[in-house]
């Protein structure tokens, strides 16, 4: 008897413990986030975009987050490190992307055409407009550009 309540006790704590180990490492979608394959061109990671035009891979190593953005090519032309509320972005990829961050703002080209690539629970990743011209945005989920 004594055996069986300890094989259920420590059942119960690895059942628990199962929800906590999923969140750990999420997009707050469900989604996984990889711990590798960061600046690939078909990194091994779901893909997160909700812009059929775009590759968006999310990462997270450390209690740091990074989105990948690569084009259908498979491209690289944004990656976005992300911790708390700081945003920053890295020197990667063949594009010389113009990014809008929280912190640092662009202006997006006049009348330029919004598509949301990313949304997650605390910022959305957008484009404006296209081609060479095109500004890539960090937004705050519920506020203003």
């Amino acid at each position: 008897m004594r055996i069986s309540g300890i094989r259920g006790l420590v059942g119960s704590v690895i059942l628990a413990s199962i929800p906590m180990v999923g969140l750990a490492q999420s997009d707050n979608h469900g989604s996984p986030l990889a711990k590798r394959g960061l600046g690939q061109t078909q990194p091994l990671a779901p893909n997160l975009s909700q812009d059929a035009n775009w590759l968006v891979y999310g990462f997270e190593r450390e209690g740091i987050t990074y989105f990948q953005v690569n084009d259908l090519a498979g491209r690289v032309h944004v990656i976005i490190g992300n911790a708390d509320d700081a945003f920053w972005l890295l020197p990667a990829g063949d594009v010389a992307a113009k990014v809008s961050l929280p912190a640092q703002r662009i202006q997006a080209p006049g009348n330029a055409r919004r598509s949301l690539v990313y949304r997650g629970t605390r910022f959305s990743l957008v484009i404006y407009g296209n081609g060479s011209d095109a500004v890539w945005s960090v937004e705050p989920v519920g506020g203003d550009r």
